[in-house]
């Protein structure tokens, strides 16, 4: 019998859905979600009514020795780790030996530096025609950004201000006067351009120049071999290597000048601390300052290019170092 009550088909009862016109309600609750929410409602209506009991039962002249040492926040009991303060000598012995790392590591660094400036030194193509104006394509050319590296790292000597000529301001008394001293300053100016131009212009004195053996062998050479395909694209290869080369060497060069920054403010705020846990009358004159942040307030129309840029490049990572002045005390 029971093999045949298996094998005979059965219906298959499916759970009613939501009707179309209840849909604003949501999905049709079933019996096994009412049961699952009465539980949670039982539990709680559970919770809230042994909290009552506590309430109503508690004593307030309960006190025990230990509530000494407790506290609360806020009515809330917080409970003490356990973990005792390091005395001050080993926290300054601390700071010593981080501050010591910081030295270490930014020694190393300062090496690397120097070795990265060494190879830049020695390239032939470091300052090439091309980076004078900016305006240019060229692939090889530097960049403002790169130029400012070489700067900041002593490769190259930095940015001169020209200053602006002098002026004579002359007051005339009519129209017709200043129109005079107008058209004798122009005449004047003319000469002064002509006169410069005939010292620079070559002085021909008649003089036959003289070509040197060599220099006719060479050129005879080269006349009769002309130029190869193949040293021409050796030469173009060549070039292109020295210049990712120098690419590669300013990136690098870049972000070791950034490292030592951080790490000099690193070593300075380690020896700000180490002292301002010692003894002696101090003040404070700035606080920490985020590196670029000066001009943050300033109007954008009446920032500079060069200050712009400048802060542009600022990490926002980098903070300058608090600054204190200690009390001159007589040390005996």
């Amino acid at each position: 019998m029971t093999s045949l009550r298996n094998s005979l088909h059965r219906r298959n009862h499916k759970e009613r859905s939501q009707l179309s016109h209840r849909a604003k309600f949501g999905l049709l609750e079933k019996h096994k979600d009412y049961v699952q929410r009465a539980r949670d409602y039982h539990s709680k209506q559970d919770r809230i009514t042994r909290l009552r009991q506590k309430a109503a039962d508690r004593n307030k002249d309960e006190f025990y020795f230990g509530m000494n040492k407790e506290r609360t926040v806020q009515g809330v009991h917080v409970k003490d780790r356990g973990n005792v303060s390091m005395p001050m000598d080993m926290v300054k012995l601390l700071k010593t030996q981080d501050e010591g790392y910081v030295r270490t590591m930014r020694a190393n660094g300062i090496k690397k530096i120097e070795r990265i400036k060494s190879q830049l030194t020695a390239l032939a193509n470091l300052i090439t025609p091309q980076d004078d104006n900016l305006d240019d394509d060229s692939k090889d050319a530097l960049d403002e950004t790169d130029l400012e590296t070489l700067r900041d790292a002593g490769v190259i000597p930095p940015e001169t201000k020209r200053r602006p000529p002098p002026r004579h301001i002359i007051f005339a008394e009519n129209e017709t006067e200043a129109r005079q001293l107008s058209q004798r300053r122009s005449s004047n100016q003319a000469q002064v351009t002509t006169k410069v131009d005939v010292e620079r212009a070559e002085v021909d004195l008649g003089w036959k120049t003289l070509e040197s053996a060599s220099s006719r062998r060479r050129r005879k050479s080269k006349s009769l071999a002309g130029p190869s395909t193949d040293i021409v694209e050796d030469a173009e290869e060549t070039r292109q290597l020295n210049a990712q080369n120098r690419k590669r060497l300013l990136k690098e060069l870049a972000a070791r000048l950034k490292r030592d920054t951080q790490l000099r403010y690193t070593q300075r705020e380690l020896e700000m601390q180490r002292l301002l846990a010692g003894k002696g009358g101090r003040r404070k004159l700035r606080g920490v300052e985020e590196v670029g942040a000066e001009n943050n307030d300033e109007d954008e129309d009446e920032m500079d290019d060069a200050a712009a840029s400048k802060q542009s490049k600022a990490d926002e990572k980098t903070y300058k170092p608090r600054v204190y002045k200690w009390r001159i005390e007589r040390k005996r």
